[in-house]
């Protein structure tokens, strides 16, 4: 590690070995990747946090700290970024008001090469790829749905149970309370599993006659025009993930490109840097088999592996005709470089259906490891890497492809780690307070959109909201029309003739309605993202973040009107379409039953278990696994800490705004101050 003189002189020139201090490999997943775009996908947003993580102030950070770009090659035979990186030295300066000044300086030089094999080897085809997905498609969808299980059911059941175990002094209900809103939560989502459960059985049914005829049909001139590019598409998709079960030889191609990009960091970073390997999805699957299973990984410096999102346990290994495919990661990861082990961090979204949970050897490791998110015990004995449930959107084959954006409990640690010991850490209340206001942001975020799904299918057949979007789609018609009649001299109520097919005797049809729900969910949807976008703002770029119960309380109020919205559009549903017309009585039932269960809604994403970080385990532990473990964390607790309210303190007396209006935002933010 070096000490910065000229932190911010920048250079042209080519990579000399063993100039750097870190090297990180980032890995693809699934699907065929053009030149850089992996590089990209994570160079950009681990730069960025580790030019803000630099420049905090609250560590000593000064406007010559931050990052710079020495190099972007982006469209060579391997791309590859280098940087240089200057932040405040730990333990060096004094503390000032809660903030450290006059810190001596750390230059880490980082470079970040791109593994690729896109074009290592010829894909299969059509015919070839879609023949094997029907097996593979059951495989991952039985694998999601096990996943979502334990999320819906299981992880309700578990809460209910826990919250039964004495000490209840950390029950924000009262224990009473807290049992019927847990018996509330295993009702709705046991509910909720039986449909998920239901819609994807039956979209794997529907699929599994359907995909291998896909390539046949293609012979067919009128079907090939309609539908190659989408059955290119997505043959380009899982087309790889084909090759590497199916195909040893392509499978070895890809290894041999993780295998080179390791190389490469190895020489760049020398024989006293640290190479860092970063794979997400089927690219965890080969980073992961090529370091065990046929590399040193000692002899590429090989530090520490990140996986996101990873297919390690869904893909194994390549399948040879006649051999066992029997694959058991963590047992070669435990075997591999005893001596220099490697640390292994996984990060999987609890939606993520490819990753489906933690990585384990056995089905019963695995559910052990998932338990261990959410209510660890002592003598939980599972091996396996360090395990992160993160929340990248809370949205069901969304999560998969969002690891990159979730920078609170992905980008952030993980540029943390590359920046090394010379960083300063942080208390660890304010490291738990933003990783469960995080959650509770992405759980909002999915909360909301459900709700707005609810609102936009129901609102528009509803009599008054029907006759309010046609007469809306009359007078906008008539607008039209008496505009165009200027210059053609037509009647305006002729422009209402083209529209007969969605506005009938003063009401929408059938085509009214669907156009209308899709133009009010989108609507919804778009504000739901517009609004989690200040909220994420807040939550991860702000210098001085709200104070947590403020935060809490502003966040909440989209949750509420979105449910209460969705709410009441049900409850108007069910009194204009039930045939005879229900009592006055019946009625208000059916709003008590509604109303507690969006109040159920609004308040789980704050009272729900949130998981913890599951440490890693090389072997089986002793006499310590009867050891006590510390109390769990909570909201309450880490904001009642010391080091949580002498942080803010501190970031609030750094905080100086320089203009009439940044002043009035942050007393909007941070409440008015005398």
């Amino acid at each position: 590690m070096l000490i910065a003189e000229d932190a911010g002189r920048e250079s042209a020139k080519s990579p000399e070995p063993g100039a750097f201090d870190s090297a990180l490999v980032v890995v693809h997943g699934m699907g065929s990747a053009y030149t850089s775009q992996i590089l990209l996908e994570w160079a950009e947003p681990l730069l960025e946090r580790m030019d803000w993580i630099a420049r905090d102030r609250i560590i000593g950070g000064r406007d010559e700290h931050g990052v710079t770009i020495v190099d972007s090659e982006l469209t060579g035979e391997v791309p590859i970024v280098t940087a240089t990186v200057a932040f405040p030295t730990r333990g060096t300066g004094r503390v000032e008001d809660g903030a450290v000044v006059d810190a001596e300086t750390t230059l880490r030089r980082i470079a970040i090469v791109e593994a690729r094999w896109s074009e290592s080897f010829v894909p299969m085809s059509r015919a070839q790829v879609f023949r094997w997905a029907v097996p593979f498609m059951w495989r991952a969808l039985t694998r999601m749905l096990g996943l979502f299980r334990q999320t819906l059911v299981m992880l309700p059941w578990l809460t209910l149970v826990e919250h039964q175990r004495p000490p209840h002094d950390r029950l924000l209900l009262g224990r009473a309370l807290t049992a019927i809103v847990d018996v509330v939560r295993v009702a709705v989502l046991t509910v909720v599993f039986a449909a998920v459960w239901l819609g994807v059985v039956l979209l794997g049914v529907m699929l599994t006659p359907v995909l291998p005829l896909l390539s046949p049909l293609l012979l067919i001139p009128w079907f090939k025009e309609l539908a190659q590019g989408v059955l290119d598409a997505l043959v380009g998709s899982i087309g790889d993930v084909a090759a590497w079960k199916e195909r040893p030889v392509r499978a070895s191609a890809m290894r041999l490109v993780v295998r080179d990009a390791l190389a490469r960091a190895r020489e760049l970073v020398g024989d006293d840097g640290d190479v860092h390997l970063f794979a997400h999805s089927q690219g965890a699957a080969v980073a992961t088999f090529a370091l065990f299973e046929e590399l040193d990984p000692a002899t590429f410096n090989v530090r520490r592996l990140t996986t996101v999102g990873a297919a390690v346990v869904l893909l194994g290994r390549e399948n040879w005709r006649g051999r066992s495919d029997r694959y058991a990661p963590v047992a070669n990861w435990i075997g591999a470089s005893p001596e220099r082990p490697v640390a292994w961090a996984n990060h999987w979204a609890v939606w993520d259906p490819f990753s489906a949970g933690p990585i384990a050897d056995s089905r019963r490791a695995a559910r052990e490891r998932w338990r261990a998110a959410y209510f660890p015990r002592p003598g939980d004995a599972a091996l396996g890497p360090e395990e992160h449930a993160v929340h990248n959107t809370s949205q069901p084959f969304l999560d998969h492809s969002e690891y990159s954006r979730n920078v609170v409990q992905v980008v952030d640690p993980t540029a943390r780690h590359l920046l090394g010991p010379a960083l300063a850490a942080r208390p660890a209340e304010v490291e738990y307070l933003e990783n469960r206001l995080a959650v509770i942001d992405k759980k909002s975020l999915g909360t909301n959109l459900l709700a707005a799904l609810v609102t936009a299918a129901i609102l528009p057949g509803l009599p008054a909201a029907s006759a309010a979007f046609a007469w809306l789609v009359r007078t906008v018609a008539l607008a039209v029309g008496a505009v165009a009649g200027v210059f053609t001299g037509a009647p305006a109520e002729d422009a209402l003739s083209s529209l007969a097919w969605l506005v009938d005797d003063g009401r929408l049809t059938d085509w009214g309605w669907l156009i209308a729900a899709a133009l009010v969910a989108a609507l919804l949807i778009w504000l739901n993202q517009l609004l989690n976008g200040f909220t994420q703002r807040s939550l991860v770029w702000q210098r001085c973040p709200m104070e947590a119960r403020r935060w809490l309380v502003l966040t909440a109020l989209p949750r509420v009107g979105y449910v209460a919205a969705a709410a009441v559009t049900v409850w108007c549903a069910i009194a204009a379409w039930t045939t005879p017309p229900l009592p006055a009585t019946a009625l208000w039932t059916w709003g008590l039953g509604i109303g507690l269960v969006a109040a159920f809604v609004i308040a789980e994403p704050r009272f729900a278990p949130s998981p913890v970080v599951v440490p890693a385990r090389r072997v089986a532990p002793g006499a310590s696994a009867t050891a006590e473990l510390p109390p769990p964390m909570t909201i309450g607790r880490a904001l009642a800490s010391s080091a949580y309210r002498d942080e803010l303190a501190a970031r609030r007396r750094l905080l100086t705004p320089t203009t009439a209006w940044s002043r009035f935002w942050a007393r909007v933010l941070h409440g008015w101050r005398g």
